[in-house]
């Protein structure tokens, strides 16, 4: 069984955002997590700069808001049976840039692809117990020996 990660979700919002995004310190690439909040959505958690009193640092886990539908429903089978997700942020536009439209957290889903729902795999089999590596072939471009005049 391999333990390779193929994207889920390349690009997805974090919808109904609780937090001031220019004041957590988050940044592209933070790492993030997912869980079920008490009314059954998916939230997108991550640990935010919250300062004790203003001035003692620390980070605290943080609920940022919670994902849409879709998003939901693509990787609500793999939560349900405790895949191991890697999600990230990958594209934020605070307060201060967002020209009086709503600040914006965007986070990217990789996992194990044997879960989704087969509509949304269709490139694998049903009954895939385990995911084949992918097989590099060099290419048959012309290379020094075969005269391209590189050497």
């Amino acid at each position: 069984m391999t333990d390779a990660k193929l994207p889920l979700i390349h690009k997805a919002p974090v919808e109904g955002l609780t937090v001031h995004v220019a004041r957590t310190g988050l940044s592209i690439g933070d790492p993030a997590w997912l869980d079920r909040l008490a009314d059954g959505r998916i939230g997108v958690f991550a640990r935010v700069r919250q300062p004790l009193l203003g001035v003692i640092p620390r980070q605290r886990p943080v609920c940022l808001g919670h994902l849409g539908p879709v998003a939901e429903e693509i990787v609500t089978p793999s939560i349900a049976h405790g895949d191991d997700l890697r999600v990230r942020i990958i594209d934020l536009v605070p307060e201060h840039l967002a020209n009086g439209y709503p600040a914006e957290v965007y986070v990217s889903v990789w996992g194990d692809p044997r879960h989704l729902h087969p509509v949304l795999r269709p490139f694998l089999p049903e009954d895939a117990d385990d995911i084949p590596p992918p097989i590099f072939k060099a290419s048959r471009g012309a290379g020094p020996s075969q005269g391209n005049g590189l050497g």
